[in-house]
């Protein structure tokens, strides 16, 4: 492709909502900006009407469309032509699949191949199992191949995918995840940040850790309940938590039995979560093993110093720097690090400005989308760009471009 895409086919597969899904309408809303046709194809199922909604929104056009097979073959069959009939009427430059692990998409893929001339792109959002089975192999071996451009969101991802289920497609790139900037002035949202805090039941001058998570399993929600409890005992504050999911009644169990019912607050699910965001004082984030979480570059965004569980040479959170780390499934070394940022003031300012700034600077979804289109003009061509290669050095800061005649980086302009 080497014109400047005029059209582009957004797919997901989704069974929930969570990061990939706001990394999507992002995206989406990213392209419509820049004057670019936007379909995206959404699941069917209650649980994705919001999603659907929140891509209207942004300007895209929708399709509700489950080419995965999760409502039988037949199901899937139908679908497959509805998505024949989508492709024919945006006729797109760019086909563009979002998943989650190194799973399905195969269907998908080669009906893009099939009926469009579109550069065909798949991101993974997640790595493969630690022991994939022979069939996942093999079927990823064929989406590999069938797909002009494979994509991880970060080197990490990349390495644990090639290592697990090896890449067969020639390009394969790493676009760092990125999110809009804030808007709004700090009066405004001050103003929010009031009114949620009042809506809860949460008092002006309480100290509030909170985290934008989906309640499920993989997430540490276990190891951040242990460390509050751990917390409580020094500092009085509370937990405020953004999300919903299958764990919720569990959790809310646990808090009752480790004694801190009262000091947790279930916010649910938040089509809108940044006066919630703007409502905490520390975000923490416990995943003992991940990477570029959209929740967390959200918060960072909005100037909230972040305590994570899976610092690494590429995340967003650069230890001391633009937040704190802590080890994984460890409640102590967790509840060390928010204790540092609950009982210093002007710790959590000086990494809520650092985090803010490096957000502005290295992970717009602006930049994600500068890469992106680049990937997509070089894919049909066999040749990624140095800076995007998979397999190219670790870059904490992706809003600076490998400058090639230096060997080194070089600034690269803010959008």
């Amino acid at each position: 492709m080497r014109k400047r895409a005029s059209s582009i086919v957004l797919g997901l597969q989704s069974t929930a909502i969570g990061g990939m899904e706001t990394h999507v309408i992002d995206l989406a809303a990213e392209y419509r900006r820049r004057g670019i046709a936007v379909c995206v194809i959404v699941p069917r199922g209650l649980e994705l009407d919001a999603v659907a909604a929140r891509a209207v929104a942004a300007g895209a056009q929708v399709r509700r469309l489950a080419t995965d097979g999760r409502d039988g073959r037949s199901a899937q069959l139908r679908a497959w032509f509805g998505l024949v009939r989508s492709l024919r009427e945006a006729k797109p430059d760019v086909v563009h699949l979002h998943t989650g692990g190194a799973t399905g998409g195969l269907g998908f893929v080669l009906t893009a191949r099939l009926c469009t001339r579109a550069t065909v792109a798949i991101t993974e959002h997640d790595v493969p199992g630690e022991h994939p089975g022979r069939r996942q192999r093999l079927t990823r071996g064929w989406l590999d191949r069938a797909a002009h451009l494979v994509v991880a969101v970060s080197r990490r991802n990349a390495g644990l995918r090639r290592e697990r289920v090896d890449i067969r497609c020639r390009n394969f790139a790493a676009v760092l995840n990125g999110v809009p900037l804030p808007a709004g002035s700090d009066k405004e949202r001050g103003a929010g940040r009031a009114t949620v805090r009042a809506d809860l039941g949460i008092g002006p001058d309480e100290t509030v850790i909170g985290s934008l998570v989906r309640l499920a399993d993989g997430k540490g929600l276990e190891t951040l309940f242990e460390a509050f409890v751990i917390l409580r005992r020094e500092r009085a504050c509370r937990l405020l938590l953004v999300g919903d999911g299958p764990k919720r009644a569990g959790l809310e169990a646990l808090a009752s039995e480790l004694g801190v019912r009262d000091d947790v607050v279930f916010a649910g699910n938040q089509p809108g979560p940044g006066p919630f965001l703007d409502a905490m004082d520390v975000f923490a984030l416990a995943v003992p093993a991940g990477s570029m979480s959209i929740a967390l570059l959200e918060a960072m965004a909005r100037g909230l110093p972040p305590v994570i569980t899976f610092c690494g040479p590429e995340e967003a959170v650069i230890p001391g720097e633009t937040g704190l780390g802590a080890e994984p499934n460890n409640p102590a070394s967790l509840a060390a690090a928010l204790a540092s940022l609950v009982r210093n003031e002007s710790l959590r300012r000086a990494l809520g400005a650092a985090a803010a700034a490096h957000v502005r600077a290295h992970f717009s979804v602006a930049r994600v989308a500068d890469d992106l289109l680049e990937a997509y003009r070089s894919a049909r061509g066999g040749v990624v760009a140095r800076r995007l290669e998979a397999a190219g050095p670790l870059n904490a800061r992706p809003g600076t471009a490998l400058s090639t005649d230096r060997g080194g980086l070089a600034p690269r302009p803010l959008p």
